[in-house]
């Protein structure tokens, strides 16, 4: 996997989401971003490349088929991961794992 990774989380809690942009910028080479609506998060996808997408608390079944749609129109190569919370290792490991599967 590489170590040097650009994430772009998505979440509507905003405390939750600040707690998991310092969990994925405190890894060395990850740089992670939020976004707090849908409209954010479909906007930053698209003027940016991304290895992964988290999808965070609140973002419901429409939303999610939203980002698919963005991706996959837009032949992004970005994955998407559904994050159900947990701490710092849960997280590195579910993008490490998505991340090794794609490979």
């Amino acid at each position: 996997m590489n170590n040097h990774l650009k994430l772009l989380a998505v979440g509507y809690d905003p405390a939750i989401m600040q707690v998991v942009e310092r969990l994925l910028n405190s890894h060395t080479g990850w740089h992670g971003v939020i976004a707090l609506t849908r409209e954010e998060g479909l906007e930053k996808l698209l003027n940016e490349n991304y290895d992964a997408l988290l999808l965070c608390v609140g973002v419901s079944a429409d939303d999610e088929e939203a980002f698919h749609r963005v991706v996959n129109n837009h032949h992004l190569s970005t994955i998407i991961i559904r994050h159900y919370g947990g701490g710092s290792g849960l997280l590195e490991n579910e993008l490490r794992a998505a991340l090794d599967h794609q490979q």
